[in-house]
């Protein structure tokens, strides 16, 4: 009776058919050497679409903003709206909102934000493998945000030139960040509940 498990002969055949055409060695080629999603466009679609149009949209917003490898997609968003207003009123040629600097900013209440809630539920007596100190303990510091902590932060901190608050490693590339801070809070929080367990006094501060 045929299991429909991945037994040793079954890939073995999966193999044997594979390398009998020679096309599919061609694509193993080329899609070990780059990316696949490349090797796979269409080229009689892509040189039958011809991207040529009878009406010009002058750009806004100059120059044009890039995340990179990190999660301020809903920075960016925001900041790249408010600057258009801020651009005509002062007659700009071009100008940009420091993303970094909300970004900054983002991480130090998020640090806050988890580091209040450990004492908490250190007092409350939430055990460490309980689903609400799991879920703190998680990813206590992903780039990700939403509309009203955008505005809280402008409320409290305001916004700043790019200029004067220029792009860092950190913000362009933010894994190794999340992931030193990630390190460091969990052992924070480690040390928070030994403090509590002993009864040491721990008030909680708002920034």
């Amino acid at each position: 009776m045929d299991t429909g498990a991945l037994s040793e002969t079954v890939v073995d055949a999966f193999k044997k058919d594979f390398y009998a055409q020679e096309k599919n060695i061609l694509a193993q080629n080329v899609c070990s050497k780059g990316d696949p999603f490349d090797a796979a466009i269409s080229r009689r679609t892509l040189e039958d679409t011809q991207h040529v149009f009878s009406h010009k949209i002058e750009a806004e917003g100059k120059p044009v903003t890039n995340q990179k490898s990190s999660g301020r997609c809903w920075l960016f968003a925001a900041l790249n709206v408010i600057r258009l207003p801020f651009i005509k009123h002062h007659n700009l040629d071009d100008f940009e909102f420091s993303q970094g600097y909300l970004f900054f900013w983002d991480k130090v209440e998020r640090c806050n934000f988890f580091l209040n809630n450990i004492v908490e539920t250190a007092r409350r007596n939430e055990p460490v493998d309980g689903r609400l100190v799991s879920f703190l303990l998680h990813d206590p510091t992903s780039d990700g945000g939403q509309w009203d902590m955008l505005v809280n932060l402008i409320n409290k901190y305001g916004l700043m030139p790019k200029k004067n608050f220029p792009e860092s490693f950190s913000c362009e590339s933010s894994s190794r960040m999340n992931q030193a801070l990630k390190s460091k809070l969990r052992e924070y929080a480690k040390a928070i509940r030994d403090l509590v367990g002993k009864g040491v006094a721990t008030p909680t501060s708002a920034v």
